[in-house]
């Protein structure tokens, strides 16, 4: 029996808030990347002083482990009652979840030192442990067919954060890099891994192509990625020749940038909902290939593909799923309108400007300004549509 069988029809008048918990950490995740940036900006320009011992790094962390850590919250929340047929938390404990989310949010503001560490370290764990049962409780024949992802995913990225905060409190000089280099890794892997699963079908169903299996390609591309990903967590600690690094995010980006034409990107263009898909795939193979020419020229600097990586990449493709996921979880058609164009011409807009900034640094201040009123715009948007979408229940009277 499916968890959706579980429960009765829920009412549609009402607050659904914590029903599924897309809904809380999606309006949280976007509420919160609409407010910090112009918080970081002021900080960036001089404008505003927090008392943060490292400003830069505090940008960083709350970027992966504040706002890219909400959006994935919700989606895990939601994916893995679907994979498993089981419920995952909502109304209560969903509640106390958003709550220890939003702690650590603050506690990197206001606490220092070790009381903070310990606020913010706590998330990732609590919804590890909240997302175990229901992966527990799947029925399977062979323990390696459970959707262990999840806590694959949540364990690394509490191992980076942890890394983070040795670093800020002065245990270990590279530990705010090597936890950078290991979350951003951790995070292109995850994209990685569900485009596989996710992009191919939509671009099927939404656009009436047919796009064959390709699972040993996938398999390749993915055990490369990890490698380049591997690697570039190891050049923190160890000297490594520059011609292997070139090789392997190379390697990850021609591997990854030929799925798009496996996948039929062209086909998708005349589909909004499917289009933003492969636009913000696309910054994954394009960041890695910045990787490959930073390893090995400093015309082009790591912050470039970190960047193309987390706003174009990362947060392309989690608006792109917050949108989708939003319409389809809560009963309406999956159709983008006006104000689904709007955020995804401003999410990729934000990326190029972000980039540009970083490549002209004569213009590196207007060129942060306006990639910041797309990042706003966007995030700006998506509030505006979906704050009173998330809020009630499903229009069909389904649960969740």
């Amino acid at each position: 029996m499916t968890a959706a069988a579980l429960h009765p029809a829920a009412p549609r008048q009402g607050w659904a808030v914590f029903a599924l918990g897309f809904r809380p950490f999606y309006l949280a995740g976007a509420a919160f990347a609409f407010l910090i940036l112009p918080l970081w900006l002021a900080v960036y320009g001089g404008h505003l002083a927090l008392p943060l011992s490292d400003p830069l790094a505090w940008h960083g962390h709350e970027m992966l482990f504040g706002f890219g850590a909400a959006i994935i919250a919700g989606f895990l929340l939601t994916a893995v009652r679907n994979w498993t047929g089981h419920d995952t938390p909502t109304g209560t404990p969903l509640a106390l979840l958003m709550l220890l989310w939003l702690a650590g949010r603050l506690a990197m503001l206001v606490l220092p030192g070790w009381p903070g560490a310990l606020v913010d370290l706590a998330f990732l764990p609590a919804l590890a442990v909240a997302l175990a049962p229901p992966i527990f409780l799947m029925r399977v024949r062979k323990a390696s067919q459970r959707p262990w992802l999840p806590l694959v995913v949540l364990s690394l990225l509490t191992i980076a954060n942890l890394l983070h905060h040795a670093g800020a409190l002065g245990f270990w000089a590279e530990g705010i890099v090597f936890s950078r280099h290991l979350a951003l890794g951790v995070v292109a892997i995850l994209i990685s891994v569900i485009a596989a699963r996710i992009v191919p079908s939509f671009t099927m169903s939404g656009a009436g192509v047919f796009i064959p299996a390709a699972l040993r390609r996938d398999r390749i591309a993915l055990i490369v990625l990890v490698l380049a990903v591997a690697l570039d967590v190891a050049a923190v600690l160890w000297t490594l020749p520059p011609l292997l690094l070139v090789a392997a995010n190379a390697a990850a980006a021609l591997l990854h940038a030929s799925r798009l034409q496996q996948w039929q990107s062209w086909s998708a263009r005349r589909v909004p909902l499917l289009a933003i898909l492969h636009i913000a795939y696309l910054w994954l193979p394009l960041a890695f290939a910045l990787r490959a020419t930073s390893a090995w020229s400093d015309m082009v600097t790591r912050a470039m593909a970190d960047h193309a990586l987390g706003v174009g990449a990362m947060a392309g493709l989690m608006l792109a799923m917050m949108t989708r996921s939003a319409l389809g979880h809560t009963g309406r058609p999956l159709k983008a309108g006006p104000v689904e164009l709007g955020i995804y011409a401003a999410i990729t807009l934000a990326a190029l400007l972000r980039f540009c900034a970083l490549a002209h640094p004569a213009l590196q201040w207007p060129l942060l300004l306006a990639a910041g009123i797309a990042w706003e715009a966007a995030f700006g948007l998506f509030l505006l549509r979906y704050l009173p979408i998330l809020l009630r229940p499903r229009i069909d009277r389904k649960p969740g």
